[in-house]
């Protein structure tokens, strides 16, 4: 709801007294709700409507040590109007904080002033939101996610403030900058009851600036109580190559634009002071701009992304930390258990349940057609992890050494390329096919869970033996090698019914 001119205190009395009486229904009264708000714990913030969580996984949680949830409810736009998202399906196993989704410069609303009727108008759009989240669960406040400018924090306080009142004293959080100096937040100690202090990600909604991590000094003189906002999923944007300012892309596209036969892809960063990766995918020299992914979009993506590593980093270092109003961590993921960018929810389940991060491939070696004095094979091979490898033309490859015969033809089916060998040694050489005993099939990137099957890969010799391996770099650079195992021979999928 937008109210274009501020009333005066009779009209906004009248107003707050309307959405009370008609519809803050919720299964939390406000002394409940408010303990629930500051108690300490993690939570995930659940960005797209409608949110659900599969039983399988809200079965999860209290391991994960997940004791709250922020649920896409409202969505506000630039123009100040809160219209209500689709409700989740099913009812949530955790306190929930119905979050009012700012789009990009939704909090340029704020630019004027007239905090109190705002507030008071958003209170009013959220009383039958409110009323039906009944059936979600206990619900503990209300969450306003956008991205005040330090200039406009006095206008957000008195919006928080009216709002607040509207909605009969729920407990009310608002997503802050973590890059600004805290004392530009003291305007809101005592108004709100906490703060989503965005400290590790980039968001479209949120700036779109790349945010490494806050510091020490930041989160000890914080004003209010908060928890850390980590988004562990990146997002790029489309553009001409003079300029990015097309549509955004979750960073999952990374994986398929890599595999996009028409593209290339480099390296490097806008400034060299900024932190993260920087990925530029751009037309191969000769190839058609109307056959690539990036056709509708000027055929140029750039992506700028943090290793899920340095988030781990900055929970350490948090733990050390002496902020006496740090009350925890919320991640921010798009679904669960799946969402469109390559980290999330099973990495962060992963990273709470204090299970190891490291990269793994499982390389199935499958039997195909033979004759005379040959065999053919394929592979398929899955990253069992739950992040993604390094996006590389070199470091992620499988290796198949073939002892007993030699390789006759290579054909790559989901890879990248491929390169022969005279031997695995350091030492060794490109070798020709009829020659070659080593085949290392490249792949530029894995995905997490992310599965590629070779077609049918040729081996003269009357009773070759097949051994492979394979070398993958983690995003952080660090490597991983799988041990040489001799393969054996799984059924042709075409003689076991598979495709």
């Amino acid at each position: 709801m937008t109210i274009s001119r501020r009333p005066g205190t009779a009209a906004l009395a009248a107003v707050l007294l309307f959405v009370c009486a008609s519809g803050c229904r919720r299964t939390a009264a406000p002394a409940a709700a408010s303990a629930v708000a500051k108690a300490p714990g993690d939570g995930l913030l659940l960005v797209a409507a409608p949110a659900w969580i599969p039983d399988e996984n809200a079965a999860e949680l209290p391991s994960m040590g997940i004791g709250r949830l922020y649920v896409a409810a409202a969505a506000l736009g630039k123009d100040g109007k809160l219209v209500a998202l689709p409700p989740p399906p099913t009812r949530f196993s955790r306190p929930v904080f119905l979050t009012v989704m700012g789009g990009p410069m939704a909090a340029s609303v704020l630019i004027s002033g007239g905090g109190e009727t705002i507030g008071a108008g958003w209170a009013q759009a959220l009383a039958p939101i409110l009323a039906e989240a009944k059936s979600w669960g206990e619900i503990a406040g209300v969450h306003l996610h956008l991205d005040p400018l330090p200039e406009n924090v006095s206008a957000l306080a008195e919006a928080v403030r009216a709002m607040k009142a509207g909605i009969g004293g729920l407990p009310v959080s608002v997503t802050l900058r973590g890059t600004e100096p805290p004392s530009t937040w003291k305007p809101l100690a005592g108004v709100a009851d906490e703060a989503l202090l965005f400290s590790f990600g980039k968001r479209p909604e949120l700036g779109d600036r790349l945010i490494p991590e806050i510091s020490d000094e930041t989160a000890r003189e914080m004003p209010l109580p908060f928890r850390l906002l980590i988004a562990p999923g990146f997002f790029g944007r489309t553009g001409d190559g003079k300029s990015f300012l097309g549509r955004w892309l979750p960073d999952g596209e990374v994986a398929r634009l890599s595999s996009d036969r028409s593209l290339d892809f480099s390296f490097g960063q806008v400034l060299s002071e900024e932190a993260g990766n920087l990925y530029t995918f751009r037309i191969r020299p000769g190839a058609r701009l109307a056959d690539s992914r990036l056709a509708a979009d000027g055929g140029f993506a750039r992506f700028q992304t943090l290793s899920f590593s340095e988030a781990v980093r900055l929970m350490g270092l948090a733990s050390r930390w002496g902020a006496p109003r740090l009350l925890g961590r919320v991640f921010l993921l798009e679904g669960v258990p799946r969402d469109p960018h390559l980290v999330g929810y099973a990495a962060v389940r992963d990273l709470l349940t204090g299970k190891p991060l490291d990269m793994k491939l499982q390389v199935e070696v499958l039997a195909g057609n033979s004759g005379p004095g040959w065999t053919e094979i394929s592979l398929r091979v899955t990253n069992l992890s739950v992040t993604p490898t390094d996006l590389s033309r070199l470091n992620n490859w499988v290796q198949v050494r073939v002892e007993g015969g030699v390789f006759s033809s290579v054909r790559l089916g989901d890879f990248d390329r491929f390169e022969l060998l005279s031997s695995q040694a350091e030492d060794h050489r490109p070798a020709n096919l009829g020659q070659a005993v080593v085949a290392r099939i490249f792949e530029n990137m894995f995905a997490p869970g992310e599965a590629k099957e070779t077609d049918a890969i040729r081996v003269s010799g009357s009773r070759p033996t097949v051994f492979v391996s394979w070398h993958l770099t983690g995003p952080d650079g660090k490597i991983f090698d799988g041990p040489e195992t001799e393969a054996a021979l799984a059924p042709s999928p075409s003689r076991s019914g598979r495709r």
